[in-house]
């Protein structure tokens, strides 16, 4: 079984791609190089541990087209996404010769992605890029919507660029390498989507998650696809995260700011589901999300193992300390997006990032301590 999406950007001029998700679907790169003939060379960015597993099945296949490649290698982990690492890249890439018709293959996790496609945004002001996710999370995450960045010092992904790929290949077959937690890892971002956007496949999750987590084709592909499909449509609405897209922040805003905290020991993910669960913790306390369907997202979190004990390794101050450096936040005051129902957020025109008082972060994050 075999998916093709299209995204649609209305930007000037208007841009197309497709997304294609499927067992064995890496053989497609072919496609791409007849779509671009002017092509004669391609660097492959990769971490190391992805570079041992999966190069080796791109290089030859560009090999096969008599292309000219280069393999790129970087440490793997959030902690190497810093503007050293993309210096790296863009030495080796020059050492190279690349050109404007160069083309840059982002064969990776969330990390390789981010830091590839932002390599591609600069070098030489733009050349294009492939998005090859390895991971659960990067399929479902950071290869749809052009947004491209690195980390500092200051914050997480806060230098960066809107930066569209020409195209992304979904293999699944990719998968089968993670570990388990690397997969759940990745259904966090796809519960994400579904509290905001879609309460049937937060059902659907919640009944099916051995499933999805067991890799099984009628499980896994839908859950993928459709998560996939919601973000295209946010993507297409609001490109350049105006409004509408804040909606994709959910649990972000904690969640980035627990991964600080933990030096970016915590996965991102799992940041993003503890982030989850405080974000519609204040939802409840504010009025906008019931008992019952706060209850529904704890049940869904904690069979994930999102475990409330968490929250007593934190200090909230520190929490919200880093929460203040978010790029959603306006005149000093943090914004959250929160949940007025399952699938439901408060939207107003779409605007949906609220303004939120710390000292109400302060008790949500108390109550959940408590348990």
């Amino acid at each position: 079984m075999t998916y093709q999406l299209q995204v649609n950007i209305p930007s000037k001029p208007a841009l197309t791609y497709p997304i294609t998700l499927g067992f064995g679907v890496i053989q497609q790169l072919n496609d791409l190089f007849d779509r671009f003939p002017a092509v004669k060379k391609v660097v492959i960015i990769a971490d190391d541990i992805v570079a041992d597993l999966y190069a080796k099945t791109v290089q030859a296949i560009v090999a096969s087209r008599n292309l000219q490649s280069q393999l790129i290698i970087f440490s793997a982990g959030e902690a190497h996404k810093t503007a050293a690492t993309k210096l790296q890249l863009e030495e080796e890439m020059f050492k190279f010769g690349c050109d404007r018709h160069t083309l840059c293959l982002a064969l990776g996790g969330g990390v390789v992605g981010d830091i590839a496609g932002f390599t591609a945004a600069t070098y030489m002001r733009g050349i294009n890029y492939v998005q090859i996710p390895t991971s659960l999370l990067a399929m479902i995450d950071s290869s749809v919507g052009g947004k491209t960045a690195v980390n500092t010092s200051y914050g997480k992904n806060i230098i960066g660029a809107f930066w569209q790929p020409i195209a992304v290949l979904m293999d699944v077959e990719f998968l089968k390498s993670l570990p388990a937690e690397h997969l759940v890892n990745g259904l966090f971002e796809a519960i994400k989507i579904f509290l905001t956007l879609d309460h049937e496949h937060v059902n659907f999750c919640a009944s099916h998650i051995n499933e999805i987590l067991n890799l099984e084709e009628q499980y896994l592909l839908p859950v993928i696809n459709k998560a996939v499909s919601l973000k295209a449509y946010v993507v297409e609405v609001d490109e350049h995260e105006r409004n509408l897209r804040m909606i994709l922040n959910f649990g972000h805003t904690v969640g980035h700011a627990l991964e600080k905290i933990s030096n970016y020991k915590l996965l991102h993910g799992y940041g993003v589901g503890y982030g989850m669960l405080l974000e519609a913790k204040i939802a409840q306390i504010m009025g906008l999300l019931s008992g019952e369907d706060f209850n529904t997202v704890a049940t869904l979190l904690a069979s994930l193992g999102i475990n409330v004990d968490y929250f007593n390794t934190v200090n909230v101050a520190d929490v919200i300390i880093n929460m203040r450096g978010d790029k959603k936040n306006a005149n000093q005051q943090i914004k959250l997006v929160l949940l007025t129902g399952i699938g439901q957020v408060k939207n107003i025109d779409n605007q949906v990032a609220c303004d939120v008082d710390e000292a109400i972060i302060e008790r949500a994050f108390n109550e959940i301590k408590l348990g």
